[in-house]
């Protein structure tokens, strides 16, 4: 990667995590539009399904971060009861509408153009899923961001947090392991993904 990459990659990265809530939206409603996120259209098989599907067990997901809305259309649709995906992209949101209408998903999957540091959700889940949406937040946001989520978690709920790069976002991960209760942790020897469920 060239330096003049790394620098746009790093202003993006900035932006996408530090900026206001209309220019975040407009940033990732242009990466989306442009196709720039389409590889993310087919995760089947993905290592954090099976933590989602076990976790879940029959109940309510509300993936924050949702993007164009892999995650409600490719768990396995036994797996969970309804599905509500939240991202800050309103082109996002309308390709996972469309996606879970052609899937014939959409009685059990619902989406929410909003901001994940300001979503209120009204209803408690088995999981709330963060699948590499943590990793655009400021480090100091995320302990506050999950104890004002915690109240969200049903009985038995849990949090999932996926990260692509177990390395680079270790302070994430460090922040989860000493602010909260870890319940299991995945590290697969292959990969550099990281899958952290805890509550």
């Amino acid at each position: 990667m060239s330096l003049i990459s790394k620098l746009r990659s790093g202003g993006r990265r900035l932006l996408q995590s530090h900026a206001t809530a209309p220019i975040k939206k407009m940033l990732w409603n242009k990466e989306f539009a442009s196709g720039r996120w389409d590889h993310l259209q087919d995760t089947a098989g993905d290592c954090v399904y099976s933590y989602v599907e076990r976790w879940a067990d029959g109940g309510d997901i509300l993936d924050l971060g949702c993007g164009s809305g892999n995650t409600g259309n490719e768990l396995d649709y036994s797996a969970y009861r309804s599905y509500l995906g939240v991202d800050i992209s309103d082109v996002a949101i309308e390709m996972a509408i469309a996606r879970s209408a052609a899937n014939r998903r959409d009685g059990k999957n619902r989406y929410v153009q909003s901001d994940i540091t300001t979503f209120a959700p009204d209803r408690a889940y088995s999981v709330i899923l963060f699948r590499e949406s943590i990793n655009y937040l400021p480090v100091a946001h995320i302990e506050p961001l999950l104890r004002r989520y915690r109240p969200h978690l049903g009985d038995r709920g849990v949090f999932i947090v996926r990260l692509y790069d177990r390395r680079k976002y270790e302070k994430i991960l460090q922040v989860i392991r000493e602010e909260l209760s870890v319940i299991e942790e995945c590290a697969p020897l292959t990969e550099d993904v990281s899958v952290v469920v805890f509550r």
